[in-house]
């Protein structure tokens, strides 16, 4: 037994140095292991001054408890709005002899579409040109018999039918003069004619835009008689439009104006930001739908008439223990992360969402009240974390 005892402490003296050299390697690998993972951490994270971060719009906030407004999705469709839509309709009947305009043009108001020669526009100017000389006359006449008057040379009852002739002419004139401003002639244009109508083409017509817009119909072409019932042009002032939005009945009840609403279109607009001004109240009897109506400014046109849409309609307000702009979500590797402030970095971390609002989300997991987050600016500190992944050649 005692040999068997000795054989063994031999041996434990032998494989010693060998077990403890194996175990110092083992806690060297650790150590080293452990440093990488340090590395790694650090490499998911940035160090940016707060100058730095003020310079590109990146803002902080404290995580806090906040309201989601609850999201309502509808659909619709781009309209003109029809206080900006004008059906140019000539004032007298003609024949086309110019066009100035086509479709797409735009137009500025006071601008000539097109010219017409019309022969009820010259019956209407030669009316004014004739009561204007008629006028003439019997302001004279009455210049006359006045004097006569006076020095009795002439009857009272005379001077008094002069002077009736003269008040009749100048209601003639009058007259015509407000049948051409009818007919779509200025002040200014009606006395330029009295004051020079031998070089005035008496029947030459303008076909003038009322209101700034685009030319988004036509029907004028040269040599064709236009009629004064109907429209030779039509245009659109498209920097505004109305967005009209289909509600079901079951969701009328959680849609009333001054709701904010978020409106998408599948062609990559940029989303837009607009209000519910009105709800209809009679529903159509074909769908036994209502509409909601928003109203868009529109100054790069991208919002076409016609265009069917999406709306995200902001319905009631839910409290949330964390609650954060949308914006401050952003994607890393396969995960939803929120930059939060560690010491003097920003380090991407994974969170769990809850509810999703209009232009919020709720955070049930990840975030702490009063912990700092990026609340805008995100994507460009995940484009910041990606470049230096690559620059390290870092590979996740």
């Amino acid at each position: 037994m005692k040999s068997v005892l000795s054989i063994l402490w031999l041996t434990g003296l032998l494989f010693a140095p060998a077990l403890m050299a194996e175990e110092s390697h083992q806690a060297v690998e650790t150590a080293q292991e452990a440093g990488h993972e340090h590395e790694h951490e650090h490499e998911e994270a940035i160090h940016l001054p707060l100058e730095v971060l003020e310079e590109f719009g990146i803002q902080l906030s404290r995580a806090a408890s906040g309201k989601v407004m609850e999201v309502l999705h509808l659909t619709g469709e781009v309209t003109f709005a029809p206080d900006r839509l004008y059906h140019v309709v000539p004032q007298v009947a003609g024949i086309v002899r110019q066009v100035f305009k086509e479709v797409g043009d735009q137009a500025d108001a006071g601008d000539t579409l097109a010219v017409l020669s019309s022969r009820e526009l010259a019956e209407a100017r030669a009316g004014l040109l004739i009561a204007k000389s008629r006028l003439d006359l019997a302001n004279a006449n009455l210049a006359r018999e006045r004097r006569l008057y006076r020095k009795g040379i002439t009857s009272k009852r005379e001077f008094l039918k002069t002077q009736q002739e003269q008040i009749a002419a100048a209601v003639e004139l009058d007259a015509a003069r407000h049948r051409l401003l009818a007919l779509g002639m200025t002040a200014a244009e009606i006395e330029a004619l009295l004051a020079n109508h031998k070089e005035v083409d008496l029947s030459r017509y303008r076909l003038r835009v009322p209101a700034s817009g685009q030319v988004i119909e036509k029907h004028a072409a040269l040599g064709e008689f236009l009629r004064s019932d109907r429209s030779a042009f039509v245009l659109a002032d498209l920097s505004r439009v109305w967005v009209l939005l289909t509600v079901y009945q079951k969701d009328l009840a959680r849609i009333q104006p001054g709701q904010p609403v978020i409106i998408e279109a599948e062609s990559g607009i940029p989303p837009a930001e607009g209000v519910i001004d009105y709800v209809s109240p009679v529903l159509e009897e074909r769908t036994r739908t209502a509409r909601a109506r928003v109203v868009l400014d529109n100054p790069n046109r991208h919002w076409r008439p016609g265009m069917f849409v999406s709306a995200e309609v902001g319905a009631s307000a839910l409290e949330g223990r964390i609650v954060v702009p949308a914006e401050a979500l952003t994607e890393w590797e396969g995960r939803t992360v929120v930059f939060v402030q560690e010491e003097d970095r920003l380090e991407p971390r994974p969170v769990q969402i809850g509810r999703r609002g209009l232009k919020q989300v709720e955070i049930v997991a990840g975030l702490q009240p009063g912990e700092m987050y990026v609340a805008r600016g995100a994507f460009l500190l995940k484009a910041e974390l990606g470049k230096g992944a690559m620059d390290t050649g870092h590979h996740h």
